[in-house]
Order: structure tokens, then C-alpha cells, then sequence
């Protein structure tokens, strides 16, 4: 991984009177950003101290999760400084590729042409906030965690407004405990008319132990079958018939092993996704709440990370939504009617050994 030392000056740092829990607020002179960085400093155990830091102006990108020495997320200096993917960045409104750039809803057509990424195929979208300027409000310390919300809306000053002209906030919480990190969203609709979307985090774990020693499972039945340019065709594979067994993650396996960038769903409720860094006696669970149906992997090979996305949504899940009952269950587009807000919550847990 590469080391990258976060400089920062005219840090601001918050902390209660007494406790483990403190923040940082300052501008790292390397991203040109401010970071604000979440700390909890475990003293008799050091190796269970954890900070998490989040750019708020690169996309409230948290692009650092480090667990003692360990760094849980990969980031890639150079490419967090020009907002390209890397870190843990955030997907909405409309996660992952749209087909042909276009999408029908409630009758209207929109159009996603003017809207390019750094990498990947022509319809690769990712949503529209990775590379947006996000407001924060300041941390919160209190004796048993700490925290911080960030937030960003799509108004008509916002770019790409015509491809999405849905007036709304989105809102994230990053709040520390001993046990972990929990990341809550809430989708404001600020508009006159009913707004849909999808939302998901693009975590880039690192592989701490080699492609070997970093397992992996995602207990889930079902496979989406995905044409050439990665958008679902609307055929499903279960995991459970012999002739898709090399999909099933259902139990641990080594990255290694895999050679994935698939859309899950059938979820196994009240079971966790979870990383393995066996050589280190550490374990991320990852458990979110009933509106992520859906999950992502890509473990490409020969690659110092892999990711695991929760998501609300499949992939295109916007024009799946208007393809039947069927597909529309199979897209899980989430909808918020004028003036409400919709909300759910990511939660990655540490185990120690």
C-alpha cells in the first residue's frame, strides 16, 4: 500500500474533559482539503486505538480507517487529490452505470451525457457527489463516541442539475465508537415532486495480509447476470445450483480466489459481510439496515485491494424500475415523496482475536 503522510496544519482539535474519544479539524496542505479525522485512543490496548478520516471538499471521501498500526481503507494519494476512485467514496443518486446515459421517471426523460468519469466505460455514472465540495457541521465529542455530519444538496446551481433536477440534501453521519464506525445517510427531499435514488459506499479495503490471507464472505443467494458493460440483463443466478458455485460467498474465501465485479442480492438477513486479516487477528463485519439489498465485489486480481459496496439498489436500478413488478423489485429504487426523508445506516464492526 502506499504510505502517504497526511500533513496538516492549524489542526483544531475537540475532545471532552475526560474519555477516549476526541476530533481533529484541519487543512492538509497535501490534498489542499480539510480533513477531519475521528479519534479513539485505547491506551492499554493500542492496537485497538482507531482514527477515521473524512475530505469533506474531495466528496466527503473517508479515505482513511486505521485500526492500530493497520490500515483498513487503501488510498491512492494522487487520485483522492483529483476526486478519481479510491478511498471510500460515495454513490448517489444514481450508483454505478445507467444504460445509454439515459433514464426514464414518471414519465419524463433525462439525460446523463454530459456527465464523464477518469476511468471506466462510457456508462459508468457512480453518482453524482464524489467530486462535489461537501459542507460539514463540527464534530461532536461525547464519553462513549465521537462525530461528525457532512452533507451536500442538488439545487439548481448544482452541476449536472438538468441530469437529475430532483431539489434534495444528502446527509452523512460518521460516528465513532470503541466497537466501530457507523456511517448513517439521510436523503432530504427539498422538491415539489417525488425523488428517486440509490445510495451506496465505495469502500477500497486493503489487503493486509496478501491476496491469501485476506477472506471474505458475503452470505447471499443471488448472482445478477451482468452483458458487457457491467449493467444487469435481468437473468439472476443462485449461488446455491452447482453451475454458479464459483459465485457462492457464503462462507470465507481468500481474495486470491476470486476474480469478481458482480451485483449480489438475496441478502441473509442478521448475517454480516466480513473481512478476515487472519494474520492480524482482525476482522471488519459490515452490517447495514434493511434498505441495502444489494451488494457489489470487485476483486479484479493482481491489485492491492478489493471492494465490497452495500448498496439500496442494483445496478441501472432506475430504469429497471420501469420494466414490470419483477424488475422492479429486482432494482429496489428508493423513493421519497415531497417534503420527507429517507435514511439507513452502514455499520463496520471490529472482532479481535
Amino acid at each position: 500500500m502506499t504510505d502517504v503522510n497526511w500533513q496538516s496544519s492549524e489542526t483544531i482539535r475537540i475532545a471532552a474533559d475526560s474519555g477516549p474519544f476526541a476530533a481533529e479539524v484541519g487543512r492538509d496542505t497535501t490534498l489542499d482539503s480539510t480533513v477531519i479525522s475521528l479519534l479513539y485512543e485505547n491506551h492499554e490496548k493500542p492496537a485497538h486505538s482507531i482514527t477515521v478520516s473524512i475530505a469533506p471538499e474531495l466528496g466527503s471521501n473517508m479515505f482513511r480507517f486505521r485500526v492500530g498500526e493497520h490500515e483498513i481503507i487503501y488510498c491512492e494519494q494522487e487520485l483522492l487529490k483529483r476526486k478519481d476512485f479510491t478511498g471510500n467514496f460515495v454513490l448517489w443518486p444514481l450508483p454505478n452505470r445507467i444504460r445509454n446515459k439515459r433514464y426514464s421517471y414518471q414519465g419524463k426523460d433525462y439525460s446523463l451525457a454530459a456527465v464523464h468519469r477518469p476511468q471506466g466505460n462510457a456508462v459508468l455514472i457512480h453518482g453524482l457527489v464524489l467530486d462535489r465540495v461537501w459542507q460539514y457541521e463540527p464534530p461532536v465529542v461525547e464519553q462513549d463516541a465521537v462525530s461528525v455530519m457532512t452533507y451536500v444538496d442538488i439545487n439548481p446551481a448544482s452541476p449536472y442539475y438538468s441530469s437529475y433536477p430532483f431539489d434534495s440534501r444528502l446527509s452523512l453521519t460518521y460516528r465513532l465508537t470503541r466497537n466501530g464506525l457507523t456511517v448513517t445517510y439521510h436523503v432530504y427531499n427539498n422538491g415539489n415532486q417525488t425523488l428517486p435514488f440509490g445510495f451506496a459506499l465505495h469502500p477500497y479495503f486493503s489487503l493486509l495480509g496478501g491476496l491469501d490471507d485476506t477472506l471474505v464472505s458475503l452470505p447471499a443467494d443471488i448472482v445478477m447476470e451482468a452483458d458487457d458493460e457491467l449493467l444487469p440483463t435481468g437473468r439472476l443466478f443462485d449461488v446455491n445450483k452447482i453451475m454458479y458455485a464459483m459465485y457462492d460467498l457464503r462462507k470465507l474465501q481468500p481474495v486470491g480466489n476470486l476474480k469478481l465485479d458482480h451485483v449480489y442480492t438475496g441478502l441473509h438477513k442478521h448475517e454480516d459481510f466480513v473481512i478476515d486479516y487472519r494474520m492480524h487477528g482482525l476482522q471488519v463485519h459490515i452490517a447495514a439496515t434493511d434498505d441495502f439489498t444489494h451488494s457489489v465485489i470487485y476483486a479484479p486480481g493482481g491489485t492491492p485491494y478489493f471492494c465490497l459496496e452495500n448498496q439500496t439498489c442494483s445496478t441501472d436500478a432506475v430504469n429497471f424500475h420501469n420494466q414490470g413488478p419483477e424488475r422492479r423489485e429486482m432494482a429496489h429504487l428508493l423513493e421519497v415523496p415531497p417534503g420527507e426523508t429517507s435514511s439507513g445506516s452502514i455499520h463496520y464492526l471490529l472482532r479481535f482475536a
